[in-house]
């Protein structure tokens, strides 16, 4: 072991580690990496089928994750080459050609996990994070590598400037499994996720929990043709995918329809608002939004700002002036800015009436077309319709 300056001004705890030789010495396999010490990894170091363990928090660093690396030449299926229970960061190395890479237990007091520049390479199961207060993951790369295993309750997951490039074989890049609870975000920001063959990208368990869209993926580009995410997708509240590429990005909009209807409108009194009869028929792109005859209902739970669109053909009398609005359940009444009349023609027909609102929508909240005759109690019958919500930011 090599001490730099010992006792001098605040570089007595690094460490220079140039071989095996220069970690503390094993004992049954493990080398226990002393609390408060820091371990710089100069270059490339085999520990010969012996493991790291920390005895409370310290770093493991490295020059540069291309130069300086740590390996473990024998170490068995299933036996983490690093294993801690403490704070640790890990910046600019490589940890490769391992069966399993890290084992983190942070149930027994507040664990942080900064791990910048740091790199897995031909890792075949990264291993387990079980409760941390925050994992921050940047700059750095799976490289024919898989297997890491979120579980227990995180704070922040947050993966950032990353390539996460898995080795083929069944298993997931990244899983949140049944029992790991977020209790603030899940996000991956500019980032490459490759899947291919068996391996799975991103698998969060129906069953884990995550604060209402706060599984982000932001600025994410998904390759390689096999299955990118697994478990919750675009559906979801929890989630809230932006600009990514390949997959589905998350949005809330809503669109009916009617063609040739010919179900009346019953007018009892002039100048009244009543619900357009008729059956609607749902988009199959809606997303956030359920459908029921000439209804449509926010499934968002985050309040979004967005554009209403109508457009409609109808019939009525000869010269009746009609006029149609967005009925909106948060008012009970149809919105003003949104009312528009037009009227018949000589044989009773209008066509192309167009209105539009903008819209603040909370989840339950629901529209509706309605139309009221202002010239007489005729009934109305709205034969093509076309209702579109799209969220605007």
């Amino acid at each position: 072991m090599k001490l730099i300056n010992p006792g001098g001004g605040g570089v007595q705890n690094l460490v220079y580690i140039g071989s095996k030789s220069d970690f503390p010495p094993a004992a049954s396999g493990v080398i226990t990496l002393t609390a408060g010490k820091t371990y710089l990894v100069t270059t490339a170091v085999d520990l010969e089928g012996d493991r790291l363990e920390t005895s409370g928090v310290c770093n493991l660093l490295g020059l540069s994750s291309e130069t300086s690396s740590v390996t473990s030449t024998g170490l068995g299926v299933g036996i983490p080459l690093v294993t801690s229970a403490w704070t640790l960061v890990i910046e600019n190395i490589t940890i490769k050609d391992v069966d399993t890479a890290v084992s983190i237990n942070g149930t027994t007091r507040l664990v942080a996990l900064d791990w910048e520049n740091l790199n897995f390479q031909n890792v075949p199961s990264v291993g387990t994070i079980n409760t941390c207060d925050n994992f921050i993951f940047d700059t750095g790369a799976f490289l024919n590598s898989k297997g890491l295993i979120l579980t227990g309750t995180i704070g922040t997951v947050a993966i950032n400037n990353t390539l996460l490039s898995g080795d083929g074989a069944a298993g997931n890049i990244v899983e949140l499994d049944a029992s790991c609870i977020i209790t603030r975000r899940f996000r991956i920001i500019y980032t490459s996720v490759v899947a291919f063959g068996s391996t799975v990208g991103i698998n969060v368990n129906a069953s884990a929990t995550i604060p209402t869209e706060s599984y982000i993926l932001d600025t994410v580009n998904f390759a390689g043709g096999g299955t990118y995410i697994s478990g919750v997708d675009a559906s979801s509240n929890d989630a809230l995918f932006i600009n990514c590429k390949d997959i589905t990005n998350t949005a809330a909009n809503g669109q009916l329809y009617m063609q040739n209807n010919a179900v009346a409108t019953t007018v009892s009194l002039t100048d009244t608002f009543y619900k357009i009869a008729g059956t609607t028929t749902a988009s199959t792109d809606n997303s956030k939004f359920s459908h029921s005859n000439n209804r449509l209902t926010c499934d968002a739970v985050i309040n979004r700002k967005y554009l209403i669109q109508c457009s409609l053909s109808f019939t009525a009398s000869n010269g009746n002036v009609c006029e149609f609005g967005f009925y909106d359940s948060q008012l009970a009444a149809v919105r003003a800015p949104s009312r528009i009349k037009s009227t018949a023609n000589a044989a009773g027909r209008a066509e192309g009436v167009t209105f539009f609102c903008v819209v603040v929508m909370d989840e339950t909240d629901y529209l509706e077309i309605h139309c009221a005759n202002t010239s007489a109690t005729t009934n109305i019958t709205v034969d093509q319709m076309n209702f579109t919500i799209t969220e605007i930011r």
